[in-house]
């Protein structure tokens, strides 16, 4: 003879004392709630009190839940010399049922690990800054070598003993010819890298500054209007210059 079947509602859990289970007819389903919850009249609730707060009735509910346990141990002992040893498949069927709402309440409680995003960094080497092209130096095309009588004839100008007049160079411009040169003392030294002089009507003029400090020839800015800044004055200075790299 098999054991009556307990009516749909809530009953004490078979697998979790303490607790009470809804048993919908032919199976316990995943709702529990604590002893003290509803009758076995009414239906699951969707919800749950907070702890240690008061129900409707003005009662704590951790009052209820400890009388609950209480009681859920009487019913407990009651069902067990009812139903006795003759339902273990219920038994089986009850805990079915916990193992999988535990396992699926444990799923549900485990975060998603969380996934960063870190940009990849980029490293841009240093690029070394190029060296800068070296000067070029360019003569002017009119340049050409002075002819010795014309080197001494400026050198007989030096006031100082000793010096002479190396690299000689000439542009004929017309009415004047421009003569640069470089400066060497006694021993070798070059004193000025590069002097330029004006020759005009057969009178030398000093023109750069180290012309105008070394030789006693008159000035030329003032005697004849050309600078030291003159184009040709330059001209003759950077053929000069070019002669001594």
């Amino acid at each position: 003879m098999s054991s009556p079947t307990p009516p749909p509602g809530w009953h004490p859990d078979p697998s979790e004392p303490g607790l009470i289970r809804y048993w919908d007819g032919t199976q316990w389903t995943e709702h529990t709630q604590p002893a003290a919850g509803p009758t076995a009249e009414e239906p699951a609730p969707t919800g749950a009190d907070e702890p240690g707060q008061p129900d409707r009735s003005g009662v704590p509910r951790s009052v209820k839940i400890i009388g609950g346990i209480v009681s859920a141990f009487v019913v407990i002992g009651v069902l067990g010399a009812v139903f006795g040893d003759d339902e273990p498949a219920d038994d089986s069927q009850a805990a079915a049922p916990s193992t999988t709402s535990s396992a699926a309440a444990q799923q549900t409680s485990t975060p998603a690990p969380s996934t960063t995003t870190v940009p990849p960094t980029t490293t841009t080497s240093a690029v070394a800054a190029a060296p800068p092209a070296p000067a070029t130096y360019t003569s002017d095309p009119r340049c050409a070598p002075a002819n010795q009588s014309l080197v001494d004839l400026v050198a007989s100008g030096f006031s100082e003993s000793g010096l002479t007049l190396t690299n000689g160079t000439v542009i004929d411009a017309g009415d004047y010819t421009y003569i640069g040169g470089s400066t060497v003392d006694a021993t070798g030294r070059v004193e000025n890298r590069s002097d330029v002089w004006v020759l005009a009507n057969g009178t030398v003029y000093s023109s750069t500054g180290g012309a105008r400090n070394t030789t006693s020839w008159p000035r030329a800015s003032s005697e004849l209007d050309v600078s030291p800044g003159d184009p040709d004055v330059q001209a003759v200075d950077a053929c000069v210059v070019n002669l001594t790299r």
